[in-house]
């Protein structure tokens, strides 16, 4: 059976954790994450892998003045620091995204809202500002956007994406673990959960887990020193060929059960050579996997079998 994985990755930096006092993860300039992302843009084309980038919209603007106009609640934007690009590297990035676009890779630039806005907790209105704001700077990038990722899995309402021209969401599940020590298993272990995409609301959904499956638990987190404490007590090198075989094993389990495998992180969670390290090398196993065996798609890509979605 020929088995099916998208690959999907948000773009936050600063906005990630804008409302937030946690910085830990990221680096002071976001020269890490932009390091990593270079380093991400020519493995994927020497493997010709695509992936979804979901990118703040934020980011993509050279400058701005800090405030912006809808129906935001009152201090939304008080961490936007009304610079620009070079003053405040973690709030405008637009370089990445014309990376992104010139990678020789068939990338898809999905949109992570324009503010990291919480979707469950913001108004349809304010959403329908966020997306508005989107779509006219991804035109501006002649990159219309049609794949949208939820900030914190915070699910917003079908119709507002529909309206907005958004005909693909990814959205995080859980499975019900018996046991906390099931739980710490699933996570370094495995197996990868299985959910079939479903079109619900003339929107096509793909489905992800809550926590990033494409990097580690066990390993450091972007610029943090160390993994979750329950994992500390294992050899790095032992964590690392672990995450390595859950990655494998579950694109084996995808390609035997025809159910499409959904992996997903930060772009600041591999932002380190731990994380990267067992990631390049994933990425080099899934190159030499036959096309007869395993095609990978990004969002727009995956939805193209069940929706007439424009290209």
């Amino acid at each position: 059976m020929r088995g099916t994985l998208t690959i999907s990755i948000e773009v936050e930096l600063g906005w990630g954790v804008h409302d937030l006092p946690d910085k830990a993860h990221l680096s002071a300039d976001g020269l890490a994450e932009r390091t990593y992302l270079q380093k991400l843009l020519s493995k994927t084309e020497q493997c010709d892998v695509p992936i979804s980038f979901d990118i703040v919209g934020h980011l993509l603007l050279d400058e701005c003045t800090g405030t912006h106009a809808g129906p935001y609640s009152e201090g939304w934007f008080d961490a936007d620091p009304g610079t620009n690009a070079e003053s405040d590297p973690l709030f405008y990035a637009p370089e990445m995204a014309e990376w992104i676009l010139e990678s020789s890779a068939d990338h898809e630039l999905c949109t992570h809202t324009f503010s990291h806005l919480l979707c469950r907790q913001a108004s349809d209105a304010t959403l329908d500002t966020e997306l508005e704001a989107v779509q006219k700077l991804h035109r501006e990038l002649d990159a219309p956007v049609v794949s949208f990722v939820p900030p914190r899995h915070s699910r917003p309402n079908n119709d507002v994406l529909r309206r907005n021209g958004i005909r693909i969401a990814r959205y995080a599940k859980t499975k019900d673990s018996p046991t906390p020590a099931h739980r710490v298993w699933e996570l370094a272990v495995g197996p990868h959960p299985e959910w079939e995409p479903q079109v619900v609301d003339d929107i096509f959904e793909t489905y992800c887990t809550t926590y990033p499956s494409l990097t580690a638990r066990t390993l450091p987190a972007g610029q943090r020193d160390g993994a979750h404490p329950v994992f500390d007590h294992l050899p790095l090198r032992a964590r690392k060929r672990l995450h390595l075989y859950y990655l494998k094993e579950s694109t084996r389990r995808a390609i035997e059960s025809g159910t499409p495998l959904h992996l997903w992180c930060h772009l600041f969670d591999l932002s380190n050579e731990h994380q990267w390290e067992v990631l390049a090398e994933y990425l080099e196993y899934l190159a030499a996997i036959p096309a007869e065996d395993l095609e990978i798609r990004t969002m727009r890509q995956l939805a193209e079998t069940k929706l007439q979605v424009a290209q």
